[in-house]
């Protein structure tokens, strides 16, 4: 498991870095995970912050907004730092300070 960086910031499931959650991200995350797209930050695709990066994330965001469903944990919806232990980093996330 990784360690996290000090002062890495992000918003969980705002996988596309555009200050809102919402159906692009998870399309952002399904194309990240079946067609190798862009993700800068793979801790913002770890929306149900199982430490990994994989199709539970696009059910748990799509139940987020379609559903009713839990909101993705911290950080979410507000910047902040991954306290969970795993080695996801973001390499790009430019929405927060």
């Amino acid at each position: 498991m990784g360690d996290k960086k000090a002062g890495e910031t992000f918003v969980r499931g705002d996988i596309n870095d555009d200050s809102v959650i919402n159906i692009a991200d998870a399309v952002a995350g399904l194309t990240y995970l079946f067609n190798g797209g862009p993700a800068g930050c793979i801790d913002a695709v770890d929306t149900n912050d199982d430490g990994q990066a994989n199709v539970a994330d696009g059910v748990y965001l799509l139940g987020f907004l379609f559903s009713g469903g839990a909101a993705p944990p911290a950080p979410s919806p507000n910047c902040g730092s991954d306290m969970t232990a795993d080695a996801l980093e973001c390499a790009t996330y430019n929405s927060c300070p």
